[in-house]
């Protein structure tokens, strides 16, 4: 649980999907759906990273109104860039774990110190490298035990 974050990001490979602020909010729940995830990065015409859309910020919309909702444009709902929670990489799994705990998000980009978009890494992500972990340690634990662990 000690490792950096951005070691253990890059054995896991790094997609990010984004839509654009005027994107309406129909299209991007059905890129969603799509690719099986749960948030999108906002990002602007020249890169720059504009917010995050959740599945959570459209339920609120959804709550908030009898009004239909799918023709609006994701930056009238998204997470501006202003109150994003996001981490640098720098960090290791428990403190991400903690973060992702504390501010109650499920979804967590990963910028560079410079601002850059590098990932976006979510709950389920999390809970994968820690089973990965904790297998490796199960089996390093079992090897040391039965005298198979190199010396």
């Amino acid at each position: 649980m000690n490792k950096k974050l951005r070691v253990l990001f890059k054995q896991r490979g790094n997609v990010i999907h984004s839509v654009s602020g005027g994107t309406q909010i129909k299209d991007a729940v059905d890129l969603m759906n799509k690719h099986h995830i749960g948030a999108l990065m906002v990002i602007s015409i020249d890169g720059g990273i504009e917010g995050i859309i959740t599945e959570r910020d459209v339920m609120k919309k959804l709550a908030s109104t009898d009004e239909l909702v799918g023709h609006l444009e994701v930056r009238e709902i998204m997470t501006p860039y202003e109150k994003l929670i996001y981490t640098t990489g720098d960090e290791s799994l428990g403190d991400i774990m903690k973060l992702l705990t504390e501010k109650k998000v499920r979804h967590l980009p990963i910028v560079s110190q410079d601002g850059v978009l590098e990932g976006m890494l979510s709950m389920r992500d999390v809970i994968r490298m820690l089973l990965q972990e904790s297998k490796q340690m199960e089996k390093t634990l079992t090897d040391y035990i039965s005298g198979t662990y190199p010396a």
